[in-house]
């Protein structure tokens, strides 16, 4: 998926004579500290929360004041790269440019979260293992003949790399069966380590019961 597919058109961005007041009344309605800023709707930078607050009048046109660099990214991008952007910066809203730099749109966060989910068929009803592989003999080739073998279908896959704490890739597979036990048999029967094994239904009654939880936190 490309983000040209979820970009929200609807969302104007502050332009150079835009006031200062205007800007922060922005900010606050969509609940971020930076926002992009156009001059004849080509992207110039973001004006951040700070230097807004900090501006002596809050009558002064935005070109009056200090501006970072913009984060953007092309429309042309994949979505995993504008997530990855996103985390990077820690940015809610980020503004899509086309190859001149012009603004086209922005994404949010929660639609970039959403188009995540439909890659990775997250809400489809099925079950989740977890395996652990070595890098040196990282190849998911085989982890997928022995998979289907038991005729089950791959409805999604992450792979999360070695860090300093786990040595191991940690692939996580999503399949299109509610018991996954004879597929988890069949990987540990060929020396692949199992670490987690859950199904759609343990899932939600999991995050059910965390929001009860929360839901009687907020209560007290």
């Amino acid at each position: 998926m490309l983000v040209h597919e979820i970009i929200d058109k609807n969302i104007a961005p502050l332009k150079v004579n835009d006031s200062v007041a205007l800007a922060l009344t922005k900010l606050d309605l969509l609940y971020v500290t930076r926002f992009p800023v156009v001059d004849e709707g080509q992207l110039i930078g973001m004006v951040s929360l700070d230097t807004l607050i900090g501006a002596d009048n809050e009558e002064l046109e935005i070109s009056a004041l200090t501006l970072q660099d913009s984060i953007s990214i092309p429309e042309s991008q994949h979505l995993f790269e504008a997530a990855r952007t996103m985390l990077v910066h820690e940015q809610f809203i980020l503004p899509v440019v086309d190859q001149g730099q012009h603004f086209v749109g922005v994404i949010k966060k929660r639609d970039v979260l959403q188009a995540l989910g439909d890659i990775f068929n997250l809400e489809s009803f099925g079950s989740v293992i977890t395996i652990e592989m070595i890098p040196y003999d990282f190849t998911l080739t085989e982890v997928i003949r022995l998979i289907e073998t038991e005729q089950a279908k791959i409805l999604g896959v992450a792979v999360e790399q070695p860090n300093e704490d786990n040595g191991f890739y940690r692939v996580s597979i999503k399949l299109n069966m509610e018991d996954s036990s004879n597929v988890c048999s069949t990987l540990q029967r060929y020396g692949y380590v199992v670490t987690s094994q859950v199904s759609s239904a343990v899932m939600e009654r999991d995050l059910s019961e965390r929001a009860d939880e929360l839901i009687r936190y907020l209560d007290i």
